[in-house]
């Protein structure tokens, strides 16, 4: 993504051409490209054969300094760098709420300083905003290959003074150990952002230089060879989603793919890759890369989710990257600047300054008035006790230490068992029942379905079955309410998911408890206390913010009627989110009476919540009674 040797090669900007436009289709639309974020891996096994190729030639030469190598990364990486962070900043300031203004300087104070990658695996949990609202996200893969370009002149240096023999094998061993600690980490979101984790894919390409060197190939396998990489370069973003571990071994096809057209160089593949409209956009990679998130980031923020607002913003970030390039990028790598340093300084000094202050100003929420200010909070009207009552996706607790919410004095005779929609929904029912309480079993990513087994969370299947057993064993407990975000799993295991919800119901059934089935809530692709907080600043109706009816029914049409027969066959108790959020024509995310119903795209607030709580006392007067 970041540098290319003295001469050109074609296809290399082709295949930049590709793996940038992997990644723009994926942010436009993850349902038609599921896999395009592969095209970041791509940039990474292309920056590390290039950079090694410098740093070797240049040693060899006898002419490498590390303050000419660390100044030109400068004068490739700062300019349009900043520029974006500063179109950024500006737009942020003039739409942000407080809470994404905090949170987008945050973001861009470790941008500055290049330690994104870090700043967004710590952020990368529970109660953080959806990833679609950081309009810096995506710099995380300049952190990376920033610190591998800190680290590995260093290390190469060393390696060819000190065991120059042993370069090589020393660099494919640790690949090999990078690309072992992706596949057997715990924490998905560490290895998605960290350089440890992510180092075996810049060194690939770096292996590659010795490999080109070493490997004569005939024509015939040359081309056949830039075929399969060309055919792994297609299949992986079109094959690839982001239900699979990655990085680790299914970062491999994609990593692959890339190091065999670097090393066929003029191969079938190779040729059909340096067409100029790929070479074009291979050209302005880097500038479309920084341009295109942010833009999209506030595009859906003022206008929505819609793939027909993201294909002209898009169109925009080609022509913002072309210009970046022409006037911003260029001038700084082709012209010789004395004073490369102080002004890179004095760039981030500027930024650290200016990031601390809006943090410490709160997000400067005096650009709102009260009405929006209220809306904007919504996003922090959720269960508090989430942080000790709500299991993460590897955390464990005791059924005695589950949260119990309402009557202190009451053993709790109400269940609520399900994933994260069931934390705002038993806290809300807790408070309204009297002289009864409320068990909360809720855990991340982890719907109520016993048998269930998720790639990504395999702790979920041990705690469903325990919960199963203690559930049935409680005689305090009358009532199990199950609840979960029907639309969160796997569409190609929906029949599994639900096979095993109707297992949990039925064996609970059974064991004397009434259960409650609780049907799909509508979700959204958007942040409902943003869109609301917007409309109110842009003079339109936040009643009118949300989904058709039509849309709601037809994602969730299939799950209803199933959940349906079933329900029916069984006698089991049903609660319609639906018919609550939703009147004959649209599904809202706003009651003026009430207030902003969602915290986040996913989940409803407290007040939210509480409207289906009170809807459930009614429709299941028992529960008053428990």
């Amino acid at each position: 993504m970041t540098d290319t040797p003295l001469h050109k090669r074609a296809d290399i900007q082709g295949l930049r051409g590709i793996a940038v436009l992997a990644v723009v289709l994926f942010h436009v639309s993850p349902a038609a490209l599921p896999g395009g974020f592969a095209g970041v891996d791509i940039f990474f096994v292309i920056s590390g054969y290039l950079i090694t190729q410098i740093l070797l030639r240049d040693m060899e030469a006898g002419g490498f300094r590390l303050r000419d190598f660390y100044q030109r990364r400068i004068r490739r990486l700062f300019p349009a760098l900043y520029a974006v962070m500063a179109f950024t900043l500006i737009s942020g300031l003039l739409i942000l709420p407080p809470k994404l203004l905090s949170e987008l300087v945050y973001s861009q104070f470790f941008t500055t300083l290049f330690l994104s990658n870090f700043a967004f695996a710590h952020l990368a949990d529970y109660f953080d905003s959806a990833s679609s609202l950081k309009p810096l996200l995506h710099t995380w893969s300049l952190g990376v290959e920033e610190q591998f370009y800190l680290i590995f002149p260093l290390a190469l240096l060393a390696l060819q003074r000190f065991v120059r023999r042993f370069l090589w094998p020393v660099l494919g061993a640790l690949a090999l150990l990078s690309l072992m600690l992706a596949q057997i980490t715990t924490k998905p979101e560490a290895a998605f952002y960290l350089p440890t984790t992510r180092a075996f894919e810049l060194l690939i390409g770096a292996l590659c230089v010795w490999a080109q060197a070493r490997l004569r190939l005939s024509d015939a396998l040359r081309r056949w060879l830039s075929m399969l990489g060309l055919a792994l370069m297609i299949a992986s973003p079109i094959l690839l989603n982001d239900r699979l571990p990655f990085p680790g071994l299914w970062a491999l096809p994609p990593c692959l793919g890339a190091a065999l057209l670097l090393l066929t160089h003029d191969g079938w593949g190779n040729k059909l890759i340096a067409a100029p409209p790929l070479t074009f956009t291979g050209d302005i990679s880097y500038s479309l890369y920084l341009w295109h998130w942010p833009l999209l980031v506030y595009a859906r923020l003022m206008f929505g989710g819609s793939v027909w607002i993201a294909l002209p913003v898009v169109g925009l970030g080609f022509v913002m990257a072309a210009l970046s390039r022409r006037y911003i990028e260029q001038p700084f790598l082709e012209k010789r600047l004395r004073f490369v340093w102080p002004m890179a300084l004095g760039a981030m000094a500027l930024s650290i300054i200016v990031t601390l202050l809006i943090f410490d100003a709160k997000g400067l929420p005096q650009r709102f008035n009260a009405a929006e200010q209220a809306a904007f909070a919504a996003t922090d009207d959720y269960n508090h006790d989430r942080r000790h009552c709500h299991l993460g996706k590897d955390a464990r607790i005791a059924y005695r230490d589950t949260c119990i919410y309402g009557d202190a004095k009451a053993a709790p005779a109400v269940a609520i068992w399900g994933d994260s929609e069931g934390a705002e929904l038993a806290r809300a029912l807790g408070d309204r029942l009297t002289g009864a309480s409320v068990r909360q079993i809720t855990a991340s990513a982890c719907p109520p379905s016993v048998g269930y087994v998720i790639a990504y969370n395999r702790a979920c299947r041990a705690h469903n079955a325990d919960m199963l057993l203690h559930l049935k064993a409680d005689p305090n407990i009358k009532t199990v309410v199950l609840v979960l975000n029907y639309r969160r799993y796997d569409a190609d295991k929906a029949a599994a998911m639900l096979t095993g919800l109707q297992l949990s119901a039925l064996d609970l059934q059974v064991s004397g408890k009434r259960v409650v089935l609780v049907y799909p809530l509508p979700v959204y692709d958007f942040d409902p206390p943003s869109q609301v907080g917007l409309a109110m600043r842009l003079g339109r109706d936040p009643a009118g913010v949300g989904m058709s009816r039509t849309e709601f029914e037809t994602v969730n049409g299939r799950t209803i009627s199933e959940l349906d027969a079933f329900s029916a066959a069984h006698g089991l108790e049903v609660l319609r989110p639906s018919e609550v959020l939703c009147d004959a024509e649209r599904c809202r995310v706003y009651e003026p009476k009430t207030g902003v119903l969602y915290f986040n795209g996913q989940h409803l607030s407290l007040k939210g919540a509480g409207l289906l709580a009170d809807r459930l006392t009614i429709s299941t007067p028992r529960l008053r009674a428990e």
